[in-house]
């Protein structure tokens, strides 16, 4: 018997991964997929597979076709959900089996109404067993009955009613990547960071401080990981040295360019 909830999917030209990730959620009775404009093969696959397919909104949308409000887009599928159970992951990451059981078990129990989901990294098919973002959490499953939804436009992530329990589960959903991609994760991830700068841009200086101490947290919690991650482990199980460093420097990165787009803003007012 298929598990009676929903996974959403964002795609855009996903054909290269799509089907890796169909297949980890098979299992499901209801898969529905918001496509940004698809030109490749993605919705042959989509619906070879059985996925229902809705277009992106375009208010959602910059002009280019690149979306603005990746909260818009996931509320999209939370409404086209045919379950209240829900399952989010994107078309170039799979859910484990593990997962897939720990969800199945869920569903027929009325609470937690909200799961906390640990990320497990894979890199060229390769399980990365210790990274600094471990143990990482997102709330990736939940109930709609939480009223659960999506905010924010980049980095989105869900609300829900206060007094909502959360359960966490033990098996990961995976995240797939190469070893490309870590050497040059800088510029790999760069398509994220114009949407926080331009936000961040507008608030008021005291705002932008407060976020600078936070983004140099981050950025030592994260040196400081990886260094003990690499003399406890060594380098076998681990990410790239590279890697590690461009997750390190990218909160820098954004404060820096924060402060050159308000000084900006500044001399043109």
């Amino acid at each position: 018997m298929k598990i009676p909830a929903t996974v959403g999917m964002l795609t855009y030209n996903s054909a290269d991964t799509l089907q890796r990730a169909l297949e980890s959620v098979k299992e499901f009775d209801d898969i529905v997929i918001c496509d940004g404009g698809s030109t490749d093969g993605t919705l042959n696959i989509a619906r070879a597979f059985g996925a229902r397919v809705i277009p992106q909104h375009p208010e959602f949308k910059n002009p280019n076709g690149t979306l603005k409000d990746y909260a818009g887009v996931r509320n999209q599928l939370l409404e086209a959900a045919k379950y209240d159970w829900f399952l989010y992951i994107d078309s170039d990451e799979t859910a484990s089996p593990g997962l897939v059981s720990d969800i199945h078990a869920a569903t027929t129990s009325s609470v937690p109404l909200v799961y906390r989901v640990p990320i497990g990294i894979m890199m060229d098919g390769r399980y990365i067993k210790h990274s600094s973002n471990y143990p990482g959490y997102q709330h990736r499953f939940f109930n709609r009955l939480s009223a659960a939804h999506f905010v924010r436009p980049v980095h989105e992530r869900i609300e829900f009613a206060a007094g909502t329990k959360v359960g966490t589960f033990a098996h990961p959903w995976y995240v797939h990547t190469t070893r490309d991609y870590w050497h040059h994760y800088l510029r790999e991830t760069g398509g994220y960071r114009p949407l926080e700068i331009t936000k961040a841009c507008v608030e008021p200086w005291g705002t932008y401080l407060l976020g600078a101490l936070w983004q140099l947290r981050i950025c030592l919690v994260i040196v400081a990981k990886s260094l003990w991650n690499y003399l406890r482990y060594g380098f076998r199980d681990t990410l790239p040295v590279r890697g590690e460093l461009g997750r390190a420097a990218v909160p820098l990165v954004l404060v820096w360019k924060i402060f050159i787009c308000k000084l900006s803003r500044k001399s043109t007012s």
